[in-house]
């Protein structure tokens, strides 16, 4: 069921009729009293419009009366849209520049006013049908909305709070103690399903079990993916792998992505929790249960479900079937949403009606909290009876699963608030939608109500905010840049779509849709397609859909750029979308208020056309990362935009001059715009700005940093150009002491020393920020000391001072209570870290985490404090040309060392993990830098062009586990350095061009899991020691020219998992003896293009799961499904990828020393999926 709400479009547009532009615009153009009829007709509509609303769930009549109304007011609020855009134009025509001016002058408005009121008439009449018809429905006359208490928006602490959960108590000890079962700890790995209807709280139970402490101790790996209806494998595991990691992973093949997943969790007891599956492929399933089967015993999978039949193919323990919640503690529940006071006034009626409400919900928890919060302010009793007595309880089963319970709080909230909620269906399930976003979409179409003078986005706010208390929202998280995003529970998910059913359509390329025409708001995301198989029909299935779609109002495109072909959309409010150029039919988009063009890698817009000053109503704009140089002029005709994102525009180079008269700005995000050589004159006029992320000093008139006095600015602030002030009294006109809403500030001088070096102190001594300070950076400052006030930022978390070359003295940082990163550069005049570094506190540096210091030339002591606790938390420590610093302080804490360009000398006692990079000269490896290192487990050396020999430098790392070697173009003694290294799992070594032959003589990598070797243009065999390598698991050779085949002996790694050769010109052969590889999962051959064939014994190979063929064509042709020789040998393997020859995906080069680290830094660190982002630090 459809359900059509009109109220709030009729609304905005009986608003929009009363503005003071359009009356002006009535008035000449002699339309007013067109106008006036129209807003009597629809006052008269909207009188029984809330009757209408709720009479249409039992009527299909009056549904599709709605339904024709709607279609009619979007046509009005369109026209009277395209009215007030031209009464705005012709209204800033008086104050544009000439150029500009001209522009509009050649529109000729009588025609367009002739058109329009055509339009308008056409308009009416329709209307005056549709009024007619609504007497045969006898509806009520009711007035006013279903308006919240003023009180409600103050009532905001759930949006980060949980309520109490009740009444899961015992199932989460039930839960548990399944998980700790004595036979799981004999298991491998054991599946644990807990099934139930939805909205029962088994996503709840599972956080309840996921957050105890139990749990925690209990597991190394704790890791939560929301699955949906989409069981992808491959999305799987990247979710996995990001749940884990943090951060985004950025590979695209299933293969390197099983076998980092794989390196994560190898040898962890781990707990992951698959929420919400419905995936009743067995073979989907087994597919990804294979990547999780090498963690330790007793690792679980907890598997939230709707569905038996799910639960019974996963699980492999007795399946947890949720109960409905008790009658006690469901009325507990609504009691705590409903805030139901037992000493309140009239409190025994509303309980004994409460406690029936409670019954009809029938114990599922969702319902229950829906119905509380909506009669939380509610304390007529009647009130409570009609919802206890709504006809929704009585209405069929239409077999969506939609508790009724949902139906009426939804049916009971006010009409905006309907409508933004109902939007949400633009967005797939289980999408975590920006808070941010979802508002400024909410206002670009008209959805959030005006309230005197208050900000839109504050009224938006309190609607998420509302929307959140009364469970349509769930999962509120706030990240550490403060975004907010939020998620909708499935079954409120299937709510709106089934309400926007006709309206809101996200594209599917299997679902069906009704008229495009009816298309309100369309989203047609990425689609999960193979590589390389992109194809052409299902392209222009959605190009055709876009062109069909010519009401649309909402459009987000993921998948598909927009282009002069696909461009009619007129009537677009909101465009988030991908371009490689900017439509010139963009200017005709008159309506439009929210433009989001997103970078794709491949955005190539270079230029803002003219008529961009047509989008007189546009309020939020983002060109960010774009690669335009300016805006036209006719920019600032945009006096309604508020938000303009430019960051990351690296060409940019200037802002239209007259900016100051866009009075409507808040936020103009130009971060990253290095090109910008100035901010235009007069910023301080536009008073409503809240954010600017830059702003250069001039010494022309209204370039200064006193425009900044009168601002209130909030996130983040860079100053450049500080040589250009004068001195302290023009600095403290910046007023910067009073900006509390700022939580980065950067201080940023000339690099050449200014007209005024000799005031430099005095001019930072008065910028003193405000002491909400959080990120604070001074560069290129060329005084001798620090202002006295830095210690005086008791928030500070992160301080960088780079390139105070002057300053001889570091300042008492210590004495910052909360500082986590700390980064020191370039301070040439500094020779010792002294006590003064750490100010007087009994505990100096309580919280830092990271320490950096490079292009230090003449340090040369570090001075420890006896007696008190230095440095207790420090983790990082990276030190980069400081060639005079020899020893280092002792950090308990520490965990990874990195020293680089002329840091060679240094002596650290360090327990874990040690880079080494970019020492160019070093020859041999100084004694002393690797001695002692008896705890070092990870040993990183890249880009050492010199060095020559490792012998006896590494005999004393009895622990390491993981060492590359990247880069190291004359080390000729590699294998003699691997003798002693028993302990060694992974080794990679890149770059290494004196290396011949692996393993040689070595015959102590006895623990060796996982080899690389890759780049190395003289390596031509793996010698018949390879044999040795028992346990090894996964091999890679990449890129070696010389090696032409594998030795006999490899049949004897009877542990190899994963066998890869990528780009090896002359490698023409696989041997026989391959077919005794009994534990080979995976086999790949990438680019070897004289490799013609695989031997017959592949047949053999009964645990192959994945063969994967790419730019091979010879082995192409021999393993075609279709006629090709080989085919009967590898049919029997379950996953086959052959990609014909790609030659624009192969080019055979020599890579950077850097970008050879990059590629393959982190392998044998676990972080496979990284390889594009381990740039060691430079």
């Amino acid at each position: 069921m459809a359900d059509v709400f009109v109220s709030s479009l009729v609304s905005t547009i009986l608003g929009n009729l009363n503005s003071l532009a359009l009356r002006e615009f009535e008035i000449a153009s002699n339309l007013e009293t067109d106008l006036q009829d129209l807003e009597s007709t629809l006052s008269t509509i909207q009188a029984v419009l809330q009757d209408a609303e709720q009479k249409q769930w039992r009527s299909e009549a009056v549904r599709n009366w709605l339904r024709k109304l709607k279609d009619i007011a979007y046509d009005a609020d369109d026209l009277l849209d395209e009215f007030a855009a031209k009464a705005f134009l012709w209204k800033a025509r008086e104050n544009m520049s000439s150029k500009v001016s001209d522009f509009f002058s050649s529109k000729n408005s009588t025609v367009f006013t002739f058109k329009k009121a055509h339009e308008l008439k056409k308009i009416r009449q329709r209307l005056d049908a549709v009024a007619e018809e609504k007497n045969k429905f006898h509806l009520t006359e009711k007035v006013g909305d279903l308006e919240i208490d003023d009180r409600e928006w103050r009532l905001t602490s759930s949006l980060v709070n949980e309520s109490e959960i009740l009444g899961r108590n015992e199932d989460k000890e039930n839960v548990i103690n399944g998980l700790f079962g004595s036979s799981l700890d004999k298991k491998d790995l054991s599946i644990y399903a807990i099934c139930g209807m939805g909205g029962l709280g088994k996503t709840t139970l599972a956080q309840l079990v996921f957050n105890d402490e139990r749990v925690e101790r209990g597991f190394a790996l704790r890791i939560w993916v929301c699955v949906s209806d989409a069981f992808e494998v491959r999305r799987l595991i990247k979710a996995v792998i990001e749940s884990i990691d943090g951060s985004t992973c950025d590979i695209v093949e299933l293969d390197p992505l099983q076998r980092y997943l794989q390196e994560k969790l190898r040898g962890k007891r781990f707990l992951l929790v698959l929420d919400d599956v419905w995936n009743e492929n067995f073979e989907k399933w087994d597919g990804f249960r294979n990547s999780l089967n090498v963690g330790a015993k007793g690792s679980v999978v907890i598997v939230t479900t709707r569905i038996e039949k799910v639960a019974l193919i996963m699980a492999t323990l007795p399946i947890y079937h949720l109960d409905y919640l008790s009658d006690e503690n469901s009325w507990l529940l609504f009691k705590q949403r409903s805030v139901l006071m037992e000493s309140e006034e009239g409190y025994k009626r509303l309980e004994s009606i409460g406690k029936q409400i409670v019954q009809k919900c029938g114990g599922v928890p969702l319902a229950v909290k829906a119905l509380g919060s909506m009669l939380r302010l509610k304390r007529r009793e009647s009130d409570w009876l009609c919802v206890k007595e709504s006809e929704i309880w009585e209405l069929p089963d239409d077999g969506s699963g939609i508790l009724p319970a949902l139906r009426l709080s939804y049916g009971n909230l006010p009409s905006y608030l309907r409508q933004c909620f109902a939007y949400c269906s633009i967005f797939p399930k289980d999408c975590e939608m920006d808070k941010s976003q979802l508002i400024e979409l909410w206002m670009a179409n008209g959805f959030v109500p005006s309230r005197g003078r208050r900000e839109l986005r504050e009224i938006g706010d309190e609607i998420f905010l509302e929307l959140t208390w009364r469970s349509f929202f769930q999962d509120v998280t706030e990240d550490d840049d403060g975004i907010v995003t939020c998620k909708m529970h499935d079954l409120v998910h299937d709510l709106a779509i089934s309400i926007m059913r006709f309206e809101c359509y996200m594209y599917d390329n299997n679902q069906s849709f009704g008229s495009p025409k009816q298309i309100r708001h369309l989203h047609i995301p990425i689609q999960p397609m193979p590589p390389f198989s992109y194809e052409r029909i299902l392209f222009d299935k959605q190009h055709n859909l876009l062109k069909s779609c010519s009401s649309v109002r909402s459009l987000i495109l993921g998948g598909i750029c927009l282009t002069e072909a696909n461009c009619p959309l007129k009537h677009v409010r909101a465009l988030d979308c991908n371009m490689y150029q900017i439509p010139k039919l963009l200017g005709k988009m008159v309506h439009l208020r929210y433009l989001n063009i997103r970078y794709e890698g491949s955005t190539c817009i270079n230029r803002i056309p003219n008529s961009f000053c047509n989008l007189v109503h546009l309020t939020y704009l983002n060109l960010s990362y774009s690669r335009i140089k300016r805006l036209p002029p006719s920019a600032n005709c945009l006096l309604n935009l508020q938000i303009m994102k430019l960051s990351c525009c690296r060409y940019l180079c200037e802002l239209p001059q007259g900016m100051q008269h866009m009075r409507s700005l808040k936020c103009v995000d130009i971060s990253r715009c290095h090109s910008l050589k100035q901010t235009p004159p007069g910023i301080g006029h536009l008073t409503q700005l809240v954010e600017l992320s830059i702003f250069i000093v001039r010494k022309d008139h209204g370039c200064g940093v006193r425009e900044l006095k009168e601002l209130d600015l909030g996130k983040e602030l860079s100053l450049k150009e500080l040589d250009n002030v004068t001195g302290s009294t023009e600095a403290k006109s910046a007023n910067l002491i009073r900006k509390q809403n700022l939580r980065s500030l950067s201080l940023i001088w000339g690099k050449q020393a200014g007209e005024f070096p000799d005031n430099e102190e005095e001019v930072l001594s008065s910028l003193q920020p405000h002491y909400n300070l959080e990120y604070f950076r001074i560069s290129c400052y060329q005084g001798l000391r620090f202002p006295s006030w830095l210690i005086d930022l008791p928030n500070l978390v992160s301080v960088e001072l780079d390139q105070c070359k002057r300053c001889s003295h570091l300042p008492p940082l210590g004495e910052l209570p909360l500082l986590k990163v700390l980064k020191i550069k370039g301070m040439d005049a500094v020779k010792c870290i002294s006590s003064e570094f750490y100010g007087n506190g009994i505990n100096p540096f309580p919280s830092l985490e990271e320490l950096y210091f490079d292009s230090m030339p003449v340090l040369e002591t570090w001075k420890t404090v006896e007696g008190r606790g230095n440095f207790p938390r420090l983790q990082i420590l990276v030190f980069r040309k400081c060639p005079e610093l020899i020893e280092l302080p002792k950090f308990p804490t520490l965990k990874k060392l990195r020293i680089g360009k002329r840091g060679s000398g240094l002596f650290c006692p360090y327990p874990g993990s040690l880079e080494i990079h970019d020492l160019s000269g070093l020859t041999v490896f100084p004694s002393g830098l690797l001695q002692n290192q008896t705890h070092l487990e990870e040993l990183r050396i890249a880009s050492l062009p010199d060095l020559k020999s490792l012998s006896n430098h590494l005999d004393n790392l009895s622990v390491l586990k993981h060492l590359g070697i990247y880069s190291c173009h004359k080390l000729e003694d590699i294998l003699e350095a691997l003798q002693n290294l028993n302990a060694l799992e992974s080794l990679v070594l890149v770059g290494c061009d004196h290396l011949v032959s692996f393993p040689g003589n070595v015959n102590g990598l006895t623990s060796l899991r996982v080899l690389n070797i890759s780049e190395c243009d003289r390596f031509t065999s793996l010698s018949d020691r390879v044999m040795h390598l028992t346990h090894l698991e996964e091999m890679w050779i990449w890129d070696c020219p010389m090696l032409n085949s594998l030795p006999a002996e490899i049949q004897h790694l009877n542990a190899l998992q994963k066998l890869t050769i990528s780009r090896c010109d002359g490698f023409t052969s696989v041997p026989n003896q391959i077919e005794h590889l009994t534990s080979l999962c995976e086999l790949n051959f990438e680019y070897c293009i004289h490799l013609m064939s695989l031997p017959q014994g592949i047949k053999s190979l009964t645990t192959l799961k994945n063969l994967y063929i790419r730019g091979c064509p010879h082995l192409e042709k021999w393993c075609n499904e279709w006629g090709g020789e080989g085919w009967p040998y590898i049919a029997h393997v379950p996953r086959i990828q052959i990609f014909a020859n790609d030659k624009a995906c192969y080019s055979k080069r020599r890579r950077s020393h850097g970008s050879l680290f990059t590629r393959f830094g982190d392998w044998t660190f676990g972080l496979a999926s990284k390889l594009l982002k381990c740039k060691p630090e430079s």
